[in-house]
């Protein structure tokens, strides 16, 4: 049998056992014995390798440095095929030269043990007026094509390295046994390229790439190069996503973990002395975040939090956690992400009540430019940067219908377009929403629909306010009192008796939040190691006489509570100037509980 169908037997073998096809690029012996080592299906022998290999930017394999062909000629036959075994190896061609005769350099490819070709550096990677003047001078794209079917003639492997659908066509016509997506140079590391597509337009391109090549050749194996692809995690997704059967590694395989490892081994050796007192603070810090370290309380109530959080989050589920204004709910939603198998990926929060329709839309799905008016440049929307990790839509009862229709499509198919664009974005996301309003009341009023509901809503977490969880309070003080002394450098060392009656007879309609921010004022007023009443505002002073405690001396105690509470907000408005944004924070609320308070009292929103 011939090299072609030697090959085409192997890597069939290896797909029957559910094992994808792997490529790499090498430029050394050493890289090329490893590989090997690590089962590898295929070595190619690329110019680029050559100066990767010697720690420069592959872009370097464009310059007029030396012969590619010869270069490629020498590394591979003096270092590559020693090392490659039983593995094929195949010589990365440049079909442009023009100094070369074609059927007698694939004789030397042929003679030095080569059993396959494709074609690199290739014309591909140069666009703009320098690779039209190429194509019109006869020096594009056809040729590479020419030189690979001639090859395909004589009975070697071939792989092309396509850019387009239309390379893609041409290609397949000349009967490669592999099509490969081209996504251009690896984004990553110490020299390599910093920017490139992102991997939902990577696999976006790969799609049409492969429909494209099989029209003509279905029995062409695909795989990809290059782009975002740098890890087991990127290549997976394709294999999921795309036809693709495996995927052609240079900079991913070679450079990449070379440059991470080497400066990795030095920096252990220079930092063994405090290796181990900070594995101790990052295995401290791991553990805070797995056992809800920032969600407090040890009531029957909190315990049931913790077990549902426990058994959701290494789940794929959508999760709608629901209720009141600072109760704790973006915290319950980290503890979901940070304690699933998605941890390791971005948290992407998006506030869907502070954004217009518009505006929202482009913050969750991103536009292009020119998409309306101030669309500059291209924005990539939150979605897409929450692949493979969670998106938090904070305030989701906010969202407007027009928004809920397509944030549904998203959720259905895990794909959308950006604004103004025709391009459809695959993606992997967890939604996970919080809303303080009853939204299965807002889907009978029409105001949210249904079936988005049910879609978000696979799994409910409701979470308590502060007033049902009267005995967790001492320990969210203790708690409290911690965070604020390291803010502030400070040495509150808690609460007297009576100040802690006053916080257990306060009915907290601000929640946790209003807690943190009444402690807050309390410490920074504190002249004592610990806080007494008369640190706390004097409505929750009230709250103690009002439950029959004795609080210490003042007028406040002959005021009922509403009074005091209208007085606090009041002197907390003229302070900040009537600025209720500044206002609610100052006093512990969300401007909507403020607003509410402030209708409640009769207080105008700006003063008469």
């Amino acid at each position: 049998m011939n090299p072609k169908t030697n090959i085409r037997k192997a890597l069939t073998d290896s797909l029957q056992k559910r094992k994808p096809l792997i490529g790499v690029a090498t430029g050394s012996g050493f890289s090329a014995k490893q590989a090997v080592a690590g089962g590898a299906d295929l070595l190619l022998v690329l110019h680029a390798s050559l100066f990767r290999n010697a720690g420069v930017s592959s872009l370097g394999s464009l310059l007029p440095f030396a012969n590619s062909n010869e270069m490629v000629m020498q590394v591979g036959t003096r270092e590559v095929l020693p090392h490659a075994g039983e593995v094929p190896v195949v010589f990365g061609v440049c079909a442009t030269d023009p100094t070369i005769h074609r059927p007698v350099l694939i004789d030397q490819i042929m003679g030095a043990g080569f059993q396959g070709v494709n074609n690199f550096p290739s014309v591909g990677l140069i666009d703009g007026r320098v690779g039209a003047m190429l194509e019109e001078d006869g020096f594009g794209f056809q040729q590479e094509v020419d030189f690979l079917a001639e090859c395909a003639q004589r009975g070697l492997f071939t792989i092309g390295f396509v850019f387009t659908e239309e390379q893609a066509r041409a290609m397949a016509k000349a009967d490669v046994d592999v099509i490969c997506a081209h996504f251009g140079w690896t984004i990553g590391g110490g020299t390599g390229i910093k920017h490139g597509m992102s991997i939902p337009e990577a696999v976006d391109l790969a799609n049409r790439i492969f429909r494209a090549a099989k029209e003509i050749n279905p029995e062409a194996l695909h795989m990809v190069y290059g782009g975002p692809i740098v890890s087991p995690e990127h290549a997976s997704h394709f294999y999921l996503e795309t036809s693709a059967v495996g995927v052609i590694g240079g900079s991913t395989f070679e450079r990449i973990p070379t440059e991470e490892r080497i400066k990795g081994v030095i920096g252990e050796f220079k930092r063994v002395g405090v290796l181990a007192e900070e594995n101790r603070y990052l295995k401290k810090e791991l553990m805070k975040k797995m056992r809800f370290d920032e969600i407090v309380g040890q009531s029957r109530a909190m315990q049931e939090i913790y077990e549902i959080i426990s058994k959701v989050a290494g789940k794929n589920v959508n999760v709608l956690v629901q209720g009141e204004s600072g109760t704790g709910k973006e915290l319950i939603v980290r503890s979901i992400h940070y304690n699933s198998n998605r941890y390791k990926h971005a948290f992407i929060k998006v506030n869907c009540a502070s954004l217009p329709e518009q505006l929202l839309e482009s913050e969750l799905f991103g536009h292009e430019k020119g998409s309306f008016t101030g669309a500059i440049q291209q924005r990539i929307g939150r979605f897409e940067l929450a692949h493979q990790g969670t998106l938090f839509l904070d305030e989701i009862g906010e969202m407007s219908l027009v928004t809920q229709a397509k944030l549904l499509r998203a959720i259905q198919y895990r794909e959308f377009e950006r604004v103004g664009g025709n391009k459809t974005i695959k993606v992997d996301t967890r939604i996970v929403c919080a809303t303080n309003r009853d939204l299965w009341k807002a889907v009978q009023e029409g105001r949210f629909r249904e079936d988005l509901f049910y879609r978000l809503n696979v799994i409910s977490i409701q979470t308590i306010p502060l007033r049902e969880l009267k005995e967790d309070i001492p320990l969210m003080v203790s708690h409290f009192l911690k965070k604020i002394n390291e803010k502030f450098q400070g040495d509150v060392t808690g609460v007297t008796a009576p100040a802690l009656d006053a916080l257990l007879a306060y009915d907290w309609s601000g929640n946790v939040r209003e807690l943190e921010h009444v402690l807050e004022r309390a410490a920074v007023l504190c002249e004592e190691d610990r806080i007494g009443i008369a640190d706390l505002p004097a409505y929750i002073q009230q709250a103690a006489s009002v439950a029959g405690e004795a609080v210490g001396e003042g007028d406040f105690a002959d005021k009922p509570l509403q009074t005091l509470e209208k007085e606090w907000i009041l002197e907390t408005l003229r302070k900040h100037a009537w600025n209720r944004t500044k206002a609610a924070e100052a006093l512990g609320f969300t401007r909507r509980t403020l607003f509410n308070k402030m209708k409640k009292y009769g207080i105008e929103p700006i003063p008469k």
